[in-house]
């Protein structure tokens, strides 16, 4: 099943919730939205939300009354009507429609975590191909192989890995963090990155 197609069906059976992107459940959701805002303040930014669902990143922030101007893209078209339909001050389309535009952050929630034929090789296409569309940085967050149990069907990957990459790949000016619980009492199972222009 590709990527779309599994996204397709959780949609049809979560409908416009945390689980239809393959969240557990919306405090876990947003507990990983928290940590990737943390980047910077995030008021009166341009940003870029890749792999948007149906724009629970947009209604985090909003509901934060953090005001950005936001773009959402996915893969998969079907997410874009909720979206639009709940957030009409915001755009939701596929990421060809606004290739002209630069953005001041991008974020990447749970994207690179399904498996896939070669993983590394798509976080990495991923991350070079949104790194010059912003101005300040990009925030993405990734499963870590330093678990105690790992998914069959989920990719994990050495934060040093990742970190050696978008170090000498993009910017001298990265952040690593390996210092929060997604779930409470639960060994920290996952990593994000700041990568700053």
């Amino acid at each position: 099943m590709s990527i779309q197609d599994h996204y397709k069906k959780l949609l049809l059976k979560y409908g416009d919730t945390a689980e239809s992107a393959q969240y557990s459940d919306r405090p876990t959701q947003e507990r990983r939205f928290e940590i990737l805002s943390e980047i910077a303040p995030l008021a009166n930014q341009k940003i870029l939300d890749f792999g948007c669902g149906t724009g629970h990143f947009a209604s985090y922030l909003k509901h934060r009354n953090i005001p950005v101007d936001y773009t959402g893209v996915d893969i998969v078209e079907e997410f874009f009507d909720y979206g639009r339909k709940k957030l009409p001050e915001h755009r939701f389309g596929l990421l060809s429609e606004f290739e002209d535009e630069s953005f001041d952050y991008a974020f990447v929630s749970g994207v690179f975590n399904n498996k896939m034929d070669d993983n590394v090789q798509f976080y990495q296409d991923c991350l070079c191909d949104l790194f010059p569309r912003v101005k300040k940085g990009i925030a993405f967050n990734m499963m870590s192989t330093y678990v105690d149990y790992q998914d069959e069907g989920l990719f994990y990957e050495s934060p040093e890995i990742v970190f050696q990459f978008v170090k000498e790949q993009l910017t001298p000016l990265v952040n690593l963090r390996h210092d929060y619980r997604i779930k409470s009492g639960v060994v920290p199972f996952e990593f994000a990155i700041y990568a700053y222009k």
